[in-house]
């Protein structure tokens, strides 16, 4: 039996402290509310709802700002991430450092079809940058192969960086 929306309480109102937010093409120490991954206007939760933020999270004074997500990036300034097994830590996390630059806030580093000692050379590498800002999450998964008539399986590097 489908579900009465109107009978559904709200997602929680997100009310984000003590951030920076890029408003009119600057930067602006202001809240930031969110409800249900929408931005809300918060005088008009105030004056129509009169409700306060279900979740307050303090930013620390860092900067909160859309970014875009690279789901697919083989490498990029200089390091490929099917060549550098040896050392995939600074690999990636130079890479980490340089796509911030183009607006790229989270990316999957991933592999060109290549011999299967590359997919198992290095990947259980996890690490978070003592800075406790910078943080890189990797696992990886097998995916079909790219070309069915190989039988080597295809190894994905999943990363989540936040700056």
């Amino acid at each position: 039996m489908p579900s009465d929306k109107s009978t559904q309480d709200p997602p929680p109102v997100f009310q984000f402290t003590n951030c920076w937010i890029l408003k009119n093409h600057q930067l602006q120490r202001e809240d930031l509310w969110v409800r249900g991954g929408k931005i809300l206007d918060p005088e008009k939760l105030f004056f129509d709802e009169k409700k306060p933020a279900d979740v307050q999270l303090d930013c620390q004074g860092c900067i909160v700002a859309p970014g875009f997500i690279d789901v697919q990036i083989n490498g990029g300034f200089g390091v490929d991430f099917s060549q550098a097994t040896d050392d995939v830590a600074s690999g990636i996390s130079l890479v980490a450092q340089k796509i911030l630059s183009h607006g790229v806030t989270s990316f999957c580093p991933t592999l060109v079809t290549s011999p299967p000692s590359v997919y198992t050379k290095g990947f259980t590498w996890k690490a978070r940058s003592s800075a406790g800002r910078r943080k890189v999450r990797t696992r990886s998964r097998t995916s079909a192969p790219l070309r069915p008539e190989r039988s080597r399986t295809c190894w994905t590097l999943m990363a989540a960086w936040t700056g």
